[in-house]
């Protein structure tokens, strides 16, 4: 199973994708799961994705929940909306999904999002709300990491 962090690190929370999975790498503990720090990877994400058996995404999300939720998507959640792009940053990932999904190379994906404070300032850090509940929200990552890799392939 392959774990990747998206997001753009010099914009405070946007990176919290990176954020969680560089910690859940340094941490280990995690049985079978491969890191990888996707960064503003776009479309090149594709390739990170595709020929996969398991994914599992962690980005920032824009939901309607207090900073630090982390929210847990299937593709189907995401994929056809024609409200608000789930990611905040270029890559469309429903986009991205829907191609895979032609293509018939859509893994075993669940999308686990993080609820951000600050997405506009320019820094390495992350916001005080989610500095403040970064273990909480590694923890949780963690837990739904594990719950997906123990569950059965469709």
């Amino acid at each position: 199973m392959r774990v990747i962090g998206v997001g753009n690190i010099l914009l405070c929370d946007e990176g919290i994708g990176v954020h969680v999975v560089r910690e859940l790498s340094r941490r280990g503990g995690v049985p079978g799961a491969e890191f990888v720090d996707g960064g503003v990877a776009g479309a090149t994400l594709l390739n990170l994705i595709e020929g996969e058996e398991r994914i599992v995404l962690v980005d920032a999300v824009d939901a309607p929940f207090p900073p630090g939720t982390v929210v847990r998507l299937l593709p189907d959640e995401l994929a056809g909306s024609f409200g608000p792009a789930w990611s905040l940053h270029d890559l469309n990932l429903a986009d991205a999904l829907g191609m895979m999904r032609l293509r018939e190379t859509l893994p075993d994906l669940v999308i686990l999002g993080v609820v951000p404070a600050d997405i506009e300032t320019y820094s390495l850090e992350l916001s005080e709300p989610l500095a403040a509940r970064f273990g909480e929200i590694v923890e949780k990552v963690r837990s739904e990491i594990a719950a997906f890799a123990a569950s059965p392939l469709p």
